[in-house]
């Protein structure tokens, strides 16, 4: 079996657990079954700004080439 279907395959497998803990938590009237999804929801909404601000503040800008008279009357193809 390829290692990527293995990875999928426990990925599924981790989302129904996950969501099996969150519905009993609910039907127990568990405050950390809403506050923990809610807590790491702003977490990952956090580290996507910050990823995209990062990525911004490190990308270098190049300046456009300059346009001499000779390549300006050139004609285009």
């Amino acid at each position: 079996m390829q290692k990527s279907r293995i990875v999928g395959g426990l990925i599924c497998l981790g989302t129904v657990v996950v969501g099996i803990a969150f519905i009993v938590g609910i039907v127990l009237e568990s405050y950390w079954a809403v506050a923990v999804p809610v807590v790491i929801g702003f977490l990952v909404v956090l580290a996507l700004g910050f990823w995209i601000g990062w990525t911004m503040a490190v990308t270098k800008i190049e300046a456009p080439p300059q346009v001499t008279e000779e390549s300006a009357s050139e004609p285009k193809p």
